[in-house]
C-alpha cells in the first residue's frame, strides 16, 4: 500500500527579514535624495558658472583695455541715475553667443575754474561703465583721470 504524502507549504516571512526589507528601502531612499541633492547643486554651480562666463568675457572686452573715446557725456551734474538711460540709444547692447548685456559708459569732465569763472586751474575727467542683465543691478567700474578706481553693484530702485 501506497501512502499519499500531501504536503502544503504555507509562505511566511519572519521578522528579521521583514526588518531588512525595510531597512534596505530606507537606505535606497536616502540614496536617491543624495543623488538628486547632488545633480541639483551640480546644475545650480553650472547655471553660475555660464551668468559668470558673459560677465568675464564683458570685463575683457570693456575694462580690461576700456575705450574711453567711446564714452558718451553726462548730460548731469556728475553722472545721471543709471535709470535715466535705460532703453535709450544711450543705453547699448552688447552679445557673446546667445546671451547679452546692456550698457551705459558716460563721461563727465568737472573744470575747477578761478574766481573770474573763465580761467581752468585744473580738469578732471571720470568715466563710469555699468552693466546689466535686467535693468534692476548694475555692476559698475568707475575710472578718474584714465586710472580705475572701483568697481561695485548699483541697483535701481
Amino acid at each position: 500500500m501506497k501512502i499519499a504524502k500531501f504536503s502544503t507549504q504555507q509562505g511566511w516571512i519572519s521578522l528579521p527579514i521583514i526588518a531588512l526589507i525595510l531597512s534596505v528601502s530606507a537606505l535606497s531612499i536616502r540614496y536617491q535624495e543624495a543623488l538628486f541633492a547632488s545633480y541639483k547643486w551640480r546644475a545650480q554651480l553650472s547655471d553660475v558658472a555660464d551668468e559668470q562666463e558673459i560677465w568675464d568675457a564683458f570685463r575683457e572686452s570693456f575694462v580690461a583695455a576700456p575705450s574711453f573715446s567711446a564714452a558718451t557725456i553726462s548730460d548731469c551734474e556728475g553722472f545721471c541715475t543709471l535709470d535715466t538711460w535705460q532703453n535709450t540709444t544711450q543705453e547699448k547692447s552688447w552679445h557673446d553667443d546667445d546671451r547679452s548685456l546692456d550698457y551705459q559708459w558716460m563721461v563727465y569732465v568737472k573744470e575747477e575754474t578761478e574766481d573770474d569763472g573763465v580761467t581752468v586751474i585744473s580738469t578732471t575727467t571720470s568715466y563710469r561703465l555699468c552693466a546689466t542683465q535686467n535693468q534692476q543691478a548694475y555692476l559698475c567700474w568707475w575710472w578718474r583721470n584714465g586710472k580705475r578706481l572701483a568697481e561695485g553693484w548699483v541697483s535701481v530702485d
